[in-house]
């Protein structure tokens, strides 16, 4: 009888391996689909029966392996993070495309042609009011196109760093998600699947917003590391980063808007560790390339120069020249020289200047009625030009094509790294991800390991029960 008896255990715990491998199979293939779950793979290990001592009533016993992998997991991270960067560019950036059109009907390029057309005419009836005037309203629409997008350009800037306080405050969120989930996962004695699977989702969505390195802790807890260096969770704790306005940063241009960092929970500068993400993007367009053409703190900006540079090569050759009456001639253009990085906005035409105050006529010994008229309307075509050796339309076209670049080099990239993260994914899913054919096949083995146990168990009682028959 006892040898019956623990036969019957054994054949009891054999039913209970077969049970539980039975549902870690059918969690696989209701989580197939779940975002970060990793295959979990059931096995079954075969007991020794030890008679003498009864420790051990043989059968079989269930371990489950979890084949997540942390290189393949790594990979998905880190090409996450270039993705999500180069996205961000891709959207950050397509604004500035619509201020930098080279086309002849886009504002700036088209006022510039405008204002030249306006002195050609002009110089060649240098006495002609429709002409003068023509010139006056062709300066202002210049003036205009300037101040329009020196605004758009500031509007793009405060949205910008409206976009890198809101990555953060997102970055915070799933940073303190990850350490919820640590202290769930510390509170359980065994390995959790679904709370692994939620962990590894809420990673990738981070790498998504900046690079990360992820540590593998005791029980399957996650620390986290911005740029490698600063620990954003760290176990059970977290600690936020925030974005603040460098002030140091607009020290050589008062004027400019300073530029904005990522710090620590300590104010330490942590910028430079951004290196990928989402948020790395954006510090990207709103500390370099919005400020090389608006200006910033160590720079006046392409569009500024450009106005700036119209401004005084118009007014040098306008107030050296004379009118038709002799008077001596004024500037056409005004700006504010005491704020550089606000040059463009505040361009216009001068105060109260009618067209017969415009001077046509150079002076001295070879004096020409139409002379400084004539200089006005081959400006633009002059070689070396007056700003930075380029015409203004050439200038532009310069700017134009430094924003061009940026959007098509962040579209190709953006192509590219939706290719290695499908790479990634796909051989993440190779290594740890649920084949629904496995599990089907590991399902109908399992389901008939479990029929015999079953059957072992039958036999067993139909014995006992004729046992004690025959002992009654």
């Amino acid at each position: 009888m006892g040898s019956l008896f623990s036969a019957l255990t054994s054949a009891g715990q054999s039913l209970k391996a077969f049970e539980q491998a039975i549902e870690v199979t059918q969690n696989n293939v209701a989580n197939a689909n779940s975002p970060g779950y990793a295959d979990q793979v059931p096995q079954l290990i075969s007991q020794d029966f030890l008679s003498n001592t009864h420790s051990t009533a043989g059968g079989v016993a269930e371990v489950t392996d979890d084949t997540r992998n942390a290189y393949a997991d790594t990979a998905v991270r880190q090409q996450l993070s270039l993705q999500g960067m180069y996205q961000q560019l891709q959207t950050t950036l397509a604004p500035l495309q619509n201020v930098f059109d080279v086309s002849a009907n886009s504002a700036i390029p088209g006022a510039l042609n405008q204002l030249f057309q306006s002195f050609s005419a002009w110089a060649s009836q240098p006495n002609n009011a429709d002409f003068q005037n023509s010139v006056i309203d062709a300066a202002q629409q210049t003036a205009t196109a300037f101040q329009q997008a020196s605004l758009q350009l500031n509007q793009i800037q405060t949205s910008t760093t409206n976009d890198i306080q809101s990555t953060v405050a997102q970055i915070n969120q799933d940073a303190a998600q990850i350490q919820a989930l640590n202290q769930q996962i510390a509170k359980n004695s065994t390995p959790n699947a679904g709370l692994q699977a939620q962990l590894e989702s809420a990673l990738e969505n981070l790498s998504g917003q900046a690079n990360i390195q992820v540590l593998r802790g005791i029980g399957g807890t996650a620390t986290v590391l911005l740029g490698g260096q600063t620990a954003l969770v760290e176990g059970l704790q977290m600690t936020p980063i925030q974005a603040a306005n460098d002030p140091a940063s607009n020290a050589g241009n008062p004027g400019a808007a300073p530029n904005v960092i990522i710090q620590d929970a300590s104010g330490k500068d942590i910028t430079s560790e951004i290196t990928g993400g989402s948020l790395a993007g954006l510090l990207n367009v709103r500390n370099k390339l919005i400020p090389s053409l608006i200006g910033g703190g160590q720079q006046v900006g392409g569009l500024n120069t450009l106005a700036q540079g119209l401004a005084d090569s118009v007014n040098n050759i306008l107030t050296q020249a004379v009118t038709p009456a002799g008077q001596p001639g004024t500037a056409l253009f005004t700006y504010n020289a005491s704020a550089p990085a606000g040059i463009a906005g505040s361009l216009n035409v001068a105060a109260g200047i009618t067209g017969s105050a415009l001077a046509a006529a150079t002076t001295g010994a070879n004096a020409v009625a139409n002379g400084a008229a004539l200089t006005l309307a081959a400006l633009d075509s002059t070689s070396p030009g007056p700003v930075n050796g380029q015409g203004f339309t050439q200038y532009f076209a310069t700017l134009a094509a430094s924003v061009g670049n940026a959007v098509n080099n962040a579209t190709n990239q953006a192509s590219a790294q939706s290719s290695l993260v499908a790479q990634a994914k796909s051989l993440q899913q190779q290594v740890s991800g649920v084949s629904l054919d496995e599990e089907a096949i590991r399902l109908v083995q399992l389901q008939s390991a479990y029929q015999a146990a079953s059957k072992v168990v039958t036999v067993i009682n139909e014995m006992t029960q004729s046992l004690l028959a025959i002992t009654i």
